[in-house]
């Protein structure tokens, strides 16, 4: 008797990191204490930028950026929301390497797409935008599917996509006069979705505290490219 049961899906280690690296909002931070050496944790809250590099608000003021202060190596912890069973089967990946400051306006802005409630503070003298240039990546999707990956198999390419990134906001724009029906359509689930930020890779959504990825068959470089591929993910 033929077996009819059907396929299950290819677990595809980059794919889903890089959708995880776009749709989490809080990681755990891992400093090296400037006292005693000891390793320090703390929660933050998370965005990236264009390439996928991993973007942080932060106090000057708090231990964990003194401590970066003292030695920029740190550790992320990301994770994908906990709704039921195990928490040890959702999707997790833990980003090694080193903080810079991100002082361009582009980064505060990125996270505040991603993190609007921020806005009640990032103005403050003592918050500063900070960069993580991974040099270690480990990916775990679950059980029996943890999987090594180089930096850059979970990066954006985005030299060459100038034009793209500078029309940026009028395509966001664009997308989210389309209207709730569209942008659900997009987001493949029913919410009060808005478009939030786009690169070669694909499109960010977000609907509350919810994000989305809407991720596209091939990198696209050009606006009028970039269009095309997101009407081909619509109609796939």
């Amino acid at each position: 008797m033929a077996d009819d049961k059907p396929d299950k899906p290819t677990f595809d280690a980059q794919r889903e990191a890089k959708s995880l690296l776009r749709t989490a909002r809080e990681a755990a931070l891992a400093t090296r204490d400037r006292v005693s050496g000891a390793p320090f944790v703390t929660l933050v809250g998370l965005a990236c930028d264009h390439s996928g590099a991993p973007l942080l608000l932060l106090s000057t003021l708090s231990s964990h950026t003194k401590n970066l202060a003292a030695d920029p190596n740190a550790s992320l912890l990301l994770a994908s929301p906990h709704r039921r069973g195990d928490p040890l089967n959702r999707p997790r990946m833990t980003l090694v390497g080193a903080f810079r400051s991100a002082p361009e306006p582009a980064a505060k802005a990125r996270y505040l797409a991603r993190n609007p409630k921020a806005k009640l503070y990032a103005g403050f003298a003592d918050f500063a935008m900070f960069r993580l240039e991974i040099s270690a990546v480990h990916f775990n999707g679950g059980f029996g599917r943890a999987a090594p990956l180089a930096p850059a198999e979970i990066a954006t390419e985005i030299a060459g996509a100038e034009a793209l990134l500078a029309e940026e906001e009028k395509l966001l724009g664009d997308i989210n006069r389309r209207g709730p029906d569209f942008l659900s359509l997009l987001a493949r689930r029913s919410g009060r979705w808005r478009a939030i930020g786009l690169d070669p890779d694909g499109l960010d959504l977000a609907a509350g505290a919810s994000l989305a990825r809407v991720a596209l068959a091939s990198p696209a470089m050009t606006p009028a490219a970039w269009l095309q591929a997101l009407e081909e993910r619509l109609r796939g």
